[in-house]
């Protein structure tokens, strides 16, 4: 009689779980664990409730896959390695040269308010097939057509169809992502990029560029036909974890002080958020902006992520010209190698060790989440200042891994940050917005104010670099900022 009692009492403070569908709560003590409960679905009640069902860890892994190649994007690379042929070809000067590696990240702006107008009214595979598409016309046709214009307008189409993965992602990430590793997949989205970058320089050092956009549209085709298959499921914008849901009701006060809640990791339920909530799909594009900008943490982690963004796309563009006219480092393979090292190092094991470390500290849903790229900010910042007083070739390459490593990791932590700082539903709109921002105030300024410092100092002068990595104490600021809001949501 009291068992049956304690039962009850039992199933009443866990009732929030939906018991028409969650059954089987069993307490027992494993290891240093008491009271823990298990919580397993009845599968014949699954399957009584259609808007309750599973979506196999396997199949999102592939997806998620698929998704990271789509942004291993050769061509930036392959034209950063060949600027000073564009420059004699095109007979350009160092002001138009910058200009000219930007002029992609306009397409990407533009992109970017595309993706925000479209993102929640069609189904996001129909998206990325159209996206795809067009992206192989458009790195194709600059091939066999030798004209200024059409390369030009090329790279803006080639922005413009880019961007909507790097906006998509994170949030498919943070929407259908493995939950005890999303922290680690937010990280490892900004390693095929740099990837793709370092494969494309290597590419048109020892080829062309036109050799390079080539095979960029090889692997576009196969990641085409491979996402013409896949359900379209997998992409609604209505789709959320249940067991997402589950964990935070953890914390609810109607469980136990001294019980904890576990969730079986071998089940993966999702819920369709739009048959439960009949409001969900009035929302409109200004009212989703509106709801981003209320929140303050969203507004300072985005500024902070327009600096980053900005700084990487002049220090990407004109490295190769840093290196041989300001490091004095003549030899084209020398150059190469330090290149390669730098990029291996940073822009491939930042992402993985800062995922880790994220992971380990809470997630980026955390508020210790923020102590970690605001550390990382104050390293780059002193490893900047190095330049000063050197220019030997060794210890450069030190300073700018040093730079780029604790860069690529915040860049990681603030998409994260940004994701968790509002409601999921306007997830998709967060991070098109924060992508539009940092795209138009960021990436495409980027190479244009290293240009014009250089045209000031000179091209010998290391003054023009160390400019650009110093606007890194606006991030700072912001970062500051982001300790007080990110308090609010602890």
């Amino acid at each position: 009689m009291e068992q049956n009692k304690n039962n009850e009492k039992e199933e009443n403070n866990l009732g929030s779980f939906n018991p028409t569908t969650l059954t089987n709560i069993n307490s027992e003590k494993k290891g240093n664990f008491d009271n823990q409960y298990i919580i397993t679905p009845d599968k014949s009640q699954i399957e009584m409730n259609n808007n309750l069902f599973k979506i196999s860890r396997k199949i999102r892994y592939f997806i998620y896959i698929l998704e990271l190649f789509c942004l291993f994007n050769l061509d930036q690379g392959g034209i950063s390695a060949s600027t000073k042929d564009i420059k004699n070809h095109f007979k350009m000067n160092d002001s138009e040269l910058g200009s000219f590696g930007g002029i992609s990240f306009l397409g990407t702006t533009l992109g970017g308010i595309f993706s925000l107008s479209i993102i929640n009214k069609i189904n996001r595979k129909y998206l990325i097939l159209i996206f795809l598409t067009t992206i192989i016309s458009s790195l194709f046709f600059p091939t066999i057509i030798s004209s200024k214009i059409i390369l030009i307008l090329s790279r803006i189409i080639t922005g413009f169809s880019q961007s909507f993965m790097s906006i998509y992602l994170p949030v498919w990430v943070d929407q259908f992502g493995i939950y005890d590793k999303k922290s680690i997949m937010m990280s490892i989205i900004s390693i095929p990029s740099a990837f793709g970058y370092l494969v494309g320089y290597i590419t048109a050092v020892f080829t062309s560029w036109r050799i390079t956009f080539l095979v960029n549209c090889f692997i576009s085709t196969i990641l085409l036909i491979s996402f013409l298959f896949m359900k379209k499921l997998y992409f609604s914008k209505d789709i959320f974890p249940k067991k997402l849901s589950m964990n935070k009701l953890t914390t609810s006060e109607n469980i136990n002080n001294n019980s904890s809640i576990k969730i079986d990791d071998n089940v993966s339920l999702f819920e369709d958020e739009s048959q439960i909530n009949k409001n969900y799909e009035k929302s409109s594009i200004f009212n989703d902006a509106k709801q981003c900008f209320k929140s303050k943490l969203f507004c300072f982690s985005t500024v902070a992520l327009i600096t980053l963004h900005l700084i990487s796309s002049g220090l990407q563009f004109w490295i190769n010209d840093f290196l041989e006219n300001s490091i004095n480092i003549l030899d084209k393979t020398e150059r190469l190698k330090y290149f390669i090292i730098i990029i291996l190092i940073t822009m491939i094991g930042a992402p993985l060790t800062g995922g880790f470390i994220m992971q380990k500290i809470g997630g980026y849903d955390s508020y210790k989440s923020i102590y970690f790229p605001f550390y990382c900010c104050i390293i780059s910042l002193i490893a900047t200042n190095c330049l000063f007083i050197t220019s030997y070739k060794n210890i450069v390459a030190v300073i700018i891994c040093t730079y780029l490593f604790s860069g690529c990791i915040m860049i990681s932590c603030l998409n994260g940050i940004i994701i968790s700082s509002i409601s999921k539903e306007y997830a998709g709109s967060a991070s098109s917005i924060s992508n539009l921002l940092y795209n138009i105030c960021g990436r495409l300024v980027g190479p244009s104010i290293y240009g014009f410092s250089r045209s000031i100092f000179g091209i010998k002068s290391k003054l023009p670099m160390i400019l650009l990595l110093d606007i890194k104490f606006v991030t700072l600021v912001c970062l500051l900022f982001c300790f007080k809001y990110k308090k609010m949501y602890k």
